[in-house]
């Protein structure tokens, strides 16, 4: 009997999502950063589509001792949040966003073109149809977030 294979389509939002829990799992941040008895908060600005599927990949899960919460329904103060994700539909707001938390261990994403030189620390872009995505160093290291070695050798560094 042949062996049949099946294919799962991912949609763009999904794959996002994806990545971003990734990126929560493979970043630490200060230990007074997220108190042990506190969720890590996971924001989404823009782009409700992206946020429903972080919602579904990050339910019931936890890192690092720290329950996952995704916000994207209502706008919070974004000092408030450990993850930072900024849709490239809401690239006029980058800048002021970026500059409110540029001090804070906050893990800035977004998929907007130039969001990297605004000073924000991952930044999405498709390479040969692909999802990749850039990272630069120094912002992370001025947030005070440590990323790992392991993410870093997949990203491009800026």
């Amino acid at each position: 009997m042949p062996a049949l294979a099946f294919t799962q389509d991912v949609t763009e939002p999904a794959l996002k999502a994806a990545f971003i829990y990734s990126f929560a799992k493979f970043t630490n941040w200060p230990v007074d950063a997220v108190p042990a008895a506190k969720p890590l908060l996971m924001c989404v600005v823009g782009d409700d589509a992206v946020g429903e599927a972080l919602e579904q990949a990050v339910k019931a899960r936890m890192i690092g001792g720290h329950s996952l919460t995704v916000s994207y329904t209502a706008p919070l103060p974004q000092r408030e949040c450990h993850i930072l994700y900024l849709s490239s539909a809401k690239a006029s707001q980058a800048g002021p966003l970026v500059a409110s938390v540029r001090d804070v261990p906050v893990l800035t994403i977004s998929d907007g073109a130039g969001f990297i030189e605004l000073g924000g620390i991952v930044q999405f872009h498709f390479e040969n149809g692909r999802l990749r995505f850039a990272i630069r160093v120094q912002s992370a290291k001025r947030a005070r977030l440590q990323v790992s070695s392991q993410l870093l050798a997949l990203a491009k560094l800026q």
